[in-house]
């Protein structure tokens, strides 16, 4: 199966299945899809998702985001989801980046977003479950605006769900570093079409060792993710069920839908 298909205007767009549980089996191909922001999608690369049987679309992205860059519409049947948060704003617009002189103080603020963001996130990804579960037989897209962090944490709970082993979860999330070369494409598609302009998202006002950090899919980042979710809720599993309503019935219905038996 090809993990990461060519779309000329895709950023980051690839499949999330395949990969081995820990008791074996293995999730289904063409079921889960992660990306970055669709609004650059041509023709062509419509075409090649309408193939894709996609049910639903769960769109990570702020309401600024979203209005800037709207996505395509895939058809009629693809449902469209997202989730608003009241006064939310860019976290690159906080103190911690703009200030990151250095490459270690910009990792080192990313580490802490990353630890935040299961708490910041609770509600969409709770959506983003409630969609799968939903599903059916069809295929959900899982995006934000680069693919890499909100995503990245929402694919990375999924599979752990699916009981895919944290070392292969990390794996996927690396990707992002094969899948796409995000600095060059901000260089490609110009900071106002990436959606990511200084007066928009300000990654490209930051100093460039900063940027590096921040554009980087780092195991550290998703590893604080985790830690976070541990240290206040005991393990991945109670966080799933006691903030994301995602209970031991809901990961059963979930490897049936989503494991080849």
């Amino acid at each position: 199966m090809n993990r990461i298909p060519a779309l000329e205007g895709g950023c980051n767009f690839r499949d999330f299945g395949g990969y081995e549980t820990g008791d074996g089996r293995r999730v289904r191909w063409g079921r889960l899809y992660r990306s970055g922001m669709l609004a650059r999608l041509n023709g062509r690369d419509l075409a090649a998702l309408s193939g894709l049987g996609i049910r639903a679309v769960c769109d990570l992205r702020r309401a600024d985001e979203r209005s800037r860059h709207p996505n395509p519409t895939l058809g009629p049947e693809v449902i469209r989801l997202h989730w608003d948060e009241p006064r939310e704003s860019s976290p690159l617009r906080g103190v911690q980046f703009e200030y990151s002189l250095s490459h270690a103080a910009a990792r080192a603020a990313m580490t802490d977003l990353y630890a935040r963001m299961p708490a910041l996130l609770a509600r969409r990804l709770r959506g983003v479950f409630a969609v799968l579960l939903d599903a059916g037989g069809g295929a959900v897209i899982l995006h934000c605006t680069a693919g890499k962090d909100r995503t990245g944490l929402g694919a990375a709970l999924i599979l752990s769900a699916l009981g895919v082993p944290r070392s292969v979860i990390i794996d996927d999330y690396l990707l992002t570093n094969v899948a796409v070369d995000l600095g060059a494409w901000l260089s490609v598609h110009g900071e106002a079409g990436a959606g990511l302009a200084t007066t928009a998202e300000p990654v490209q006002a930051l100093a460039p060792q900063t940027r590096e950090a921040v554009l980087a899919a780092d195991a550290d980042y998703l590893e604080a993710s985790f830690a976070s979710i541990e240290a206040e809720h005991g393990s991945v599993e109670a966080y799933l069920t006691s903030v994301l309503g995602v209970d031991a019935t809901a990961r059963e219905r979930l490897t049936r839908m989503l494991l080849e038996p």
